[in-house]
C-alpha cells in the first residue's frame, strides 16, 4: 500500500500485488534508507532546512550538462528538443535522463527538480 499524496490527513492510497511495482518501490525504499543519516538519542539539534543545507550526504555537485537539463525540465522542454540542443539522439538523451534520475533517487522530472533543489543544485 502506497500513499498517493504527500499531504497529511489524506486517505488516498494505491494497493498493489504486482511484483514489478513492488520490486521498484522496495528498491526505492532501500535507496532512501541507505542514504538516510542515523540519528542518535543525544542529537537534539534541528537539521538545517533543505534549501539552506549543502549537498546531501557529501553528494557531488552537478555537471554543467545536468544543470542545463534540469533547467530545460523546469521550462517544460520536450525530450526531442533537448536532444537537438545537446546534439545527441533522443535515445542517448533518455539514457542520460535515466542516469540523472538514478543519481537523484527519483523516477520523473518533478522528483528530479525536488531532489535537485534539496541538494542545492538549482
Amino acid at each position: 500500500m502506497v500513499s498517493l499524496t504527500l499531504e497529511g490527513g489524506s486517505t488516498d492510497c494505491l494497493y498493489t500485488e504486482a511484483p514489478p511495482l513492488i520490486e521498484v518501490l522496495s528498491e526505492l525504499f532501500d535507496r532512501y534508507w541507505a542514504a538516510a543519516a542515523r540519528l542518535s538519542a543525544a542529537d537534539t539539534s534541528a537539521a538545517p532546512a533543505p534549501d539552506r543545507a549543502g549537498p546531501v550526504g557529501g553528494a557531488r555537485r552537478p555537471t554543467e550538462e545536468e544543470r542545463q537539463l534540469l533547467a530545460l525540465f523546469a521550462a517544460g522542454v520536450k525530450d526531442d528538443a533537448i536532444a537537438r540542443q545537446f546534439g545527441v539522439s533522443t535515445r542517448t538523451l533518455r539514457r542520460r535522463i535515466q542516469n540523472l534520475y538514478a543519481e537523484l533517487g527519483t523516477t520523473n522530472r518533478f522528483g528530479a527538480g525536488v531532489a535537485a533543489a534539496r541538494r542545492n543544485w538549482l
